[in-house]
This record gives structure tokens, C-alpha cells and sequence, in this order.
């Protein structure tokens, strides 16, 4: 790679023409896959698109001469539409039509001066990130479906008979034909017939249990890299789904899990091209919809530099359907942590696309990483879809842009409850001042339980009182929670007595608040037992007596085959013994100014939230929350996420660490910034 030459910007303007035209070509041939009329034209279309998309690729990645590819991806594409006109589409004809015009462009816009060749450096393993690995490869080419002709059947060849002169020779011709067709019917009943015989004839008799008449073919080079290459997808959609940490573990303990699913991407990248372009058909060949092979996939295509591998992943998103949670949210979980410097134009793509689903994918990677324009943001602080609307929200109170008020103020009055869920949060981030009446406000509407811990995070010393009076009166989960987290003293009594008082399904959750005011340590050890399945409840118009309640190991498993019962897991939770409560409050209790704010058994201050959220084992959800109290506490803002990978985060707790310290803190204020 010359140094001197400027490389390739995936942002560049004839790269964007390039970017829209592969994103019209493949809208084209999923219109193909789509179509159910068979025509002897679309099949051809097809392969004329793969090798169009394929010559696109090489221009993308500098593969081949760019000026050239995307000729070559032009003509290709033409070919295709006149296929495509031959079969009456109108529709995928427009697109490659649009899609010629794109192409056009890019080689309008190609700068004048060389670029540089793809840089390829020797394969170097990672260790506690998803590393970026650029691999000597020729561009994969895309498989597309087309609607398959129909089979004809086989027939079996006619003799022709002499034409008859005679009555007498009419007869003799009647007869010959009878028996000809009785004979042609025995032929197709004996072909037909023959595989099933054959099979039977050379079917092999089976060894006994535990042995082999002869040890299996050995493998060849290509089926031994698509063996381990299969081994590897699944390692890192098993790992990347289930990396988060369970309940009770520390955060870091995840560390492991991802060094292994990173070694996992390394062991795919060292396997080399044939393993690269096995990857996209084995994620395909699933029958449904698999959120680890699309997690792995998306991760593998954005681990793999190259523009072709990335849009693997993207074809795997539309076959199993963006609009499905299941398909969408491994798909974004990769997108948010991939490395490829294609994933921004590749997402600024996608949400041009018509399917349901992708642009709330694109905004979602978009927002999360940063990339969002002000143009953009001004756009979608009037979106209309909620979906991408509660998605916009936190990005545009994450840059204090200039339409947040508006965007908030068409948030907090829509109907739909996500908006207003994302409207208080984007508030909290923001340190707006009108946060918590406007959580107040959502609590005592629609959105009900689901503002009360939102309204905590940002409350005031009225505001916790008015949470205490809220769970006297209906001591749900949601409300004793929120009091937890609202920090005012006199509700330590109150939870003590609630405890006492409480029925079962409460009692962890006032536990857990009174351990989160007091930070007395007082746990206790609760035992879960062995997995079983939930009765569902079904209306049976034929009642008959039920079988007994199985646990999943009996359902799934053969009676000769059970596995062993288990053993109940150990889990540590606060304590619900009222004496235990009562007397640490007891001795500490006259300790606490009533006046201050409590977490912890400390007067509230932004370092409290930094420690929980850097040293104690809390879930994700609680994590998410102390990131955004300590926005509102401090006025301040810098990226965290609890589904980053372990470095990622520490990272931004140093981050976070710098501007705490930075901030000033009076310990148990209830005060915000710009909130007298």
C-alpha cells in the first residue's frame, strides 16, 4: 500500500452512489425471489444480479480496477433489467433502472486521483475486542432465489404405426397400439419403482451397537474447514447471546466469554476464504429464524473487512425478516460492536430500504454509535413511526440538539407508551430541568408503574414523599422499588414495615430497597430448584384427565434415557427478616440526617452511582438506570452501555470517573443541575 495515495472513505460521494445502487440491486432481487409466476426470464435476471452485485463488491473493496467493476456491474445490471422487462416486472424493472442511474454517478464522482490498494497485513489474533481482519480473497458472489419452472414430465418414446389402408389392417394397428400402451405404462410403473428397489438392494446392513465395518472416508481439506467452520459460527452465537452476566455476577465476570467468542473470530478469519464463503449459506440454511446464527453472522461480517462480507449479514437480516424482534436485536447487538468501516454506510443503506423493520435497525446502530447527523436528528425529532421515534429520542438528548424540546414535548403526549418511556429517559440524560413533572405527570396517567422508578432517578425531596404516600397505598413491586431508589430516610420504617406485614411475592423487592438505602449487607441464601415447565392453560373441548406436571428433562427426554434430578442452585438476596432489618436500624438508624438523601447507607452523591455502577453485581437494567442518574445528577453526559464488552466499558467508567470528579457534590442533595 503506497502511502502517499488517499484510501478509499466508505463516506466518499461516489462510494454513496455505489452504496444505493447495491442496495436498489438487491430490492430487485428480492422482487425475483418474491414473484411466485414462473418464467424462463428470472432465473437468468438472478444470476445476472449476483454477478452485478459481485463486480460491485470489487469496486468497493479495490479488488479490482474500481472504473472497471463498476462498468462491469452497469452492464451486468442492464442485463438483468431487459431479463427482468422480458418477464413483466414493472417494479424491480424501475428499481435497477434507479439502480443503473446510481452507477452511473459513482463513476461520474470516482475521483481523478489513484486510490490506494486494500492494505493486507498479516493475521493477528485479539484478545479482548472483536479485531478488524483483512484477508486475500476474491469477492463473494450473492445466491439469489427465482421462482423455478415447472419439471416436465419424462415420456416415454412413440413408435409410430404404418397408417392403415384396411378395415382388416385397422384392427392389427388397434391392437399394436393397445399393447404398446400397456407396455409404456409398465416402463414408467418400473422406473418409478427402481430407485425405491435399488435402495433397498444395496442398503447395507446395520453393525452392532459400539462398532463399524469400516471407519468412515476421510474428510477432505474443504469439508474439514466447513466442519470447523460450522463449530465456530455456533460458538459465537452461543457466546454473544448469553455473554451478559447472570443474576448476582459481577459485570467483569463476562471477560472470559468474550475472549473466547473473540478466539472464535480469529479461528474463522485463520480458516480463510473457503470458511468466509461457506459462512452466509450455513446462517441461510437454518428453517427458522435463529437470533445466535444472526448474531453470528452479523458479528463475522463485521469482524471481516470488505464490503461483501457485511452484506451477508444484511441478506441473512431480510430472509428471517428485520421486523422481527428475534432477527433484529442479535442483529443490532453485532452492528452496535462491529469494527467494518462499511457498518455507517451500510446502516445509512438500510434505513432507505421499504421492509418493515429497517429503519428502526439502522437509527438504533446509528443513534447508539454516534453517526447520527444534525440534519439527520432534526428529521427524526418529527418522526412518526414510534418505534424510531423512541429510538431518536435518547440521541437527540445525548447531543443536547437544538429540536429536543419539541421532540419531548410531541413525546409525553403520544399515545404510545415506548415514546413516553424514551421521552423520560431522554430527559434524564439531558438533566432537563422539567424531568421529573413530567415523570410525575406519566405516573399518574397511562404509563402508570413504569414511570416510578424513572421519577426516582430525578426526584426531589417532594417528589420521594410523594413515591412513600404512592406505595402506602398500593404497595406493588414497581412502587417499592422506586422508593428504594427515591433515597428518602423515613421510608426505611415504612419498608420494615411493609416487610412484616408484606405478602411473598413483595418481599424480595423490599429486601432489595432496603438494602439500596442501607448497604447493611444483611443477605440471605434462597435455593432455585431444577427446571420445570409452566402449565399452560388451554381450553380443551374434549377434557381428558391431565398428565402429570414433568420437569423439561422428562419432556424432552426418553423414559430409558433420563438424566439425573440436579441439584438446586444457591442464590444470595437481601434479607426479608423483618427482626434482621429492624435491628440494624435500630443501632444505625438515629445515624441518618432525615433531610439527606440515602443510598448505600451514604448521603447520596454522583460517586455513589459510579461505584454501584463500577463495583456491585446488578443487573443490566439497574446498570442502564445509574448511567442515567448520574446524567441527571451531574449534568454531564458521556457514552456507556452495559452491553459493551467489558474493556469497552471500563473505558467509559474512567470516562465517567474524570467528569465526577470534575463535578461538584454536596452529599444527600436532592439538587439537580439547573433545578433549584
Amino acid at each position: 500500500m503506497d502511502p502517499a495515495l488517499p484510501t478509499a472513505d466508505p463516506a466518499s460521494p461516489w462510494m454513496s452512489h455505489l452504496e444505493r445502487a447495491h442496495n436498489l440491486a438487491h430490492a430487485a432481487a428480492r422482487a425475483i425471489g418474491e414473484e411466485s409466476a414462473p418464467s424462463a426470464h428470472l432465473a437468468p435476471a438472478a444470476r445476472r444480479l449476483e454477478l452485478g452485485i459481485a463486480a460491485m463488491y470489487d469496486a468497493f473493496d479495490g479488488r479490482a480496477d474500481r472504473p472497471t467493476a463498476i462498468n462491469v456491474a452497469h452492464g451486468r445490471l442492464w442485463d438483468a433489467a431487459i431479463l427482468i422487462a422480458q418477464a413483466g416486472l414493472p417494479s424491480a424493472l424501475s428499481v435497477l433502472r434507479e439502480a443503473c442511474a446510481e452507477l452511473v454517478a459513482a463513476e461520474e464522482r470516482f475521483p481523478q486521483v489513484p486510490l490506494a490498494a486494500p492494505a493486507l497485513t498479516p493475521l493477528r489474533a485479539a484478545v479482548d475486542l472483536p479485531p478488524l481482519h483483512a484477508i486475500a480473497r476474491t469477492s463473494l458472489t450473492p445466491s439469489f432465489r427465482a421462482p423455478p419452472l415447472a419439471k416436465l414430465e419424462e415420456e416415454v418414446p412413440v413408435v409410430m404405426l404404418p397408417e392403415p389402408t384396411t378395415f382388416a389392417e385397422l384392427a392389427v394397428a388397434a391392437e399394436a397400439a393397445r399393447r404398446m400402451a400397456t407396455e409404456q405404462v409398465k416402463v414408467l410403473q418400473q422406473r418409478k419403482a427402481l430407485p425405491e428397489a435399488n435402495a433397498q438392494a444395496i442398503k447395507p446392513a446395520e453393525p452392532p451397537p459400539g462398532f463399524a465395518f469400516a471407519p468412515p472416508t476421510a474428510l477432505g481439506e474443504d469439508a474439514f474447514i466447513r466442519r470447523w467452520a460450522r463449530e465456530c459460527l455456533d460458538e459465537i452465537g452461543m457466546l454473544g447471546v448469553q455473554r451478559a452476566p447472570l443474576l448476582g455476577d459481577e459485570w467483569r465476570m463476562s471477560l472470559p466469554i468474550e475472549r473466547r467468542m473473540v478466539a472464535a473470530i480469529d479461528a474463522i478469519a485463520a480458516l480463510g476464504p473457503t470458511a468466509i464463503a461457506y459462512l452466509e449459506p450455513l446462517a441461510m440454511d437454518a428453517p427458522v429464524a435463529n437470533p445466535m446464527s444472526v448474531f453470528a453472522i452479523a458479528m463475522l461480517g463485521g469482524c471481516l473487512d470488505g464490503r461483501d462480507a457485511l452484506a451477508g449479514a444484511e441478506r441473512v437480516l431480510h430472509h428471517f425478516g428485520p421486523n422481527d424482534p428475534i432477527v433484529a436485536e442479535p442483529f443490532v447487538a453485532a452492528m452496535k460492536l462491529a469494527p467494518n468501516p462499511f457498518v455507517q454506510s451500510a446502516m445509512r443503506s438500510l434505513s432507505t430500504a421499504t421492509e418493515l423493520g429497517c429503519r428502526a435497525v439502522a437509527v438504533e446502530v446509528l443513534a447508539y454509535r454516534g453517526w447520527l447527523t444534525q440534519e439527520e436528528l432534526a428529521m427524526l425529532a418529527d418522526e412518526e413511526d414510534p418505534r424510531v421515534f423512541a429510538l431518536a429520542l435518547p440521541a437527540l438528548a445525548a447531543v443536547r440538539h437544538r429540536d429536543l424540546e419539541r421532540a419531548l414535548a410531541r413525546a409525553l403526549t403520544r399515545d404510545d407508551l415506548c415514546v413516553q418511556v424514551a421521552a423520560l429517559d431522554a430527559m434524564a440524560l439531558a438533566a432537563h430541568p422539567q424531568a421529573a413533572s413530567a415523570a410525575r405527570a406519566a405516573a399518574e396517567g397511562e404509563l402508570g408503574e413504569g414511570a416510578l422508578v424513572r421519577l426516582a432517578l430525578v426526584a426531589s425531596e417532594e417528589d420521594a414523599r410523594w413515591l412513600l404516600r404512592r406505595m402506602k397505598a398500593s404497595a406493588t413491586p414497581a412502587a417499592i422499588e422506586a422508593v428504594g431508589w427515591a433515597g428518602l430516610v423515613e421510608a426505611v420504617p415504612a419498608l420494615i414495615e411493609l416487610l412484616e406485614s408484606e405478602e411473598q411475592k413483595g418481599q424480595l423487592a423490599t429486601g432489595a430497597a432496603l438494602d439500596r438505602l442501607l448497604g447493611a449487607n444483611l443477605v440471605e441464601s434462597i435455593e432455585i430448584q431444577p427446571e420445570a415447565l409452566d402449565e399452560v392453560e388451554v381450553v380443551d373441548p374434549d377434557p381428558e384427565p391431565r398428565p402429570p406436571r414433568l420437569s423439561l428433562a422428562a419432556f424432552v427426554s426418553h423414559p430409558r434415557d433420563l438424566p439425573p434430578p440436579g441439584s438446586s442452585e444457591t442464590l444470595e438476596v437481601p434479607a426479608i427478616d423483618p427482626a434482621r432489618w429492624r435491628a440494624y436500624w435500630a443501632e444505625h438508624g438515629r445515624r441518618r440526617d432525615p433531610k439527606q438523601r440515602l443510598r448505600r447507607g451514604n448521603p447520596y452523591s454522583p460517586s455513589v452511582s459510579l461505584y454501584e455502577l463500577d463495583r456491585l453485581p446488578l443487573s443490566l437494567e439497574d446498570r442502564g438506570r445509574l448511567h442515567r442518574e448520574l446524567s441527571a445528577r451531574t449534568g454531564k453526559l458521556t457514552p456507556f452501555d452495559p452491553h459493551d464488552f467489558v474493556v469497552a466499558q471500563e473505558r467509559s467508567l474512567a470516562a465517567w470517573g474524570t467528569l465526577v470528579k470534575a463535578s461538584t457534590e454536596t452529599p444527600g442533595s436532592w439538587g439537580r443541575p439547573g433545578v433549584r
